[in-house]
């Protein structure tokens, strides 16, 4: 499997504290047969900005020389989770090879929790003039996307992906982002399911509890996809294999044939 939202590098942002925790983590990750994990640090959120990329590089470097040493085969590759912002457009025509994922055309963006802002269409269309593929973080823990899931319909079909956390298919953040993130998984608005850890404690590197979950849902080889196929072909920077036809929450409510919860009816 290869994890391609992970805080693991140590002391560059909310992630791992340190080295040592860092390696825990990878040791982890290599229990749940996680090959390859995509570092995505925090950018533009908090101190972390384009002037940090060289320190960060080392950093990676530094934690990719200790797990050899400790002897542990798991591939840490370059990448950031990049925070929205209306400079963006900017900051990737100066620093493009320092946002995207392992120097793919590929971005990991993340909105705030409680907002989505009023101009995201046209932004994400801009970030695709620039030949850029955006991969929305967790928006099932937007409180915009959850409560409204045609936005996050209306910003797939325009062409843009999205990652669900492996935590939050078993509740690790609440029953209402629980059933956000399978509801999304069920309308085929989800592409990528990440752990997005941040610790070898509550937010490990895990993946095989959510992706059996999903196989629940969507089925086993569908779910798949989303930590086998589908992510080796953002760090090789290729078409997902697997991209399911969006589905209109309006529509899928009058069907019946899923519940929508209680949460995204409330628009």
């Amino acid at each position: 499997m290869i994890d391609l939202h992970c805080h693991i590098i140590p002391g560059v942002d909310d992630g791992a504290e340190s080295l040592e925790e860092s390696i825990e983590m990878a040791k982890i990750a290599e229990e749940e047969r996680i090959e390859k994990i995509v570092a995505t640090p925090h950018l533009f959120r908090g101190d972390l900005n384009s002037g940090d990329f060289p320190m960060v590089e080392e950093k990676r470097q530094e934690l990719c020389r200790a797990l050899k040493d400790h002897n542990i085969q798991l591939e840490i590759l370059p990448g950031a989770e990049v925070h929205i912002s209306h400079d963006l457009i900017e900051e990737i025509r100066k620093n493009r090879e320092k946002l995207v994922l392992n120097h793919s055309s590929y971005m990991l963006i993340e909105f705030p929790a409680d907002h989505v802002y009023a101009g995201a269409k046209n932004l994400l269309f801009e970030l695709m003039s620039e030949g850029l593929t955006p991969i929305i973080a967790h928006p099932e823990r937007n409180n915009v996307f959850v409560h409204n899931p045609r936005q996050l319909y209306e910003l797939v079909s325009m062409g843009a992906l999205s990652q669900a956390n492996s935590g939050s298919f078993f509740g690790l953040y609440g029953r209402s982002v629980r059933e956000a993130a399978l509801s999304f998984l069920k309308l085929n608005l989800t592409h990528f399911i990440a752990s997005d850890c941040h610790s070898p404690r509550s937010r490990a590197p895990r993946l095989t509890e959510a992706v059996n979950r999903a196989g629940e849902e969507i089925g086993k080889k569908n779910a798949g996809f989303l930590v086998r196929k589908n992510p080796q072909a953002v760090v090789e920077d290729r078409a997902i294999p697997y991209l399911p036809e969006p589905i209109n929450p309006k529509e899928k409510e009058k069907s019946f044939k899923i519940r929508i919860p209680d949460i995204f009816k409330r628009q």
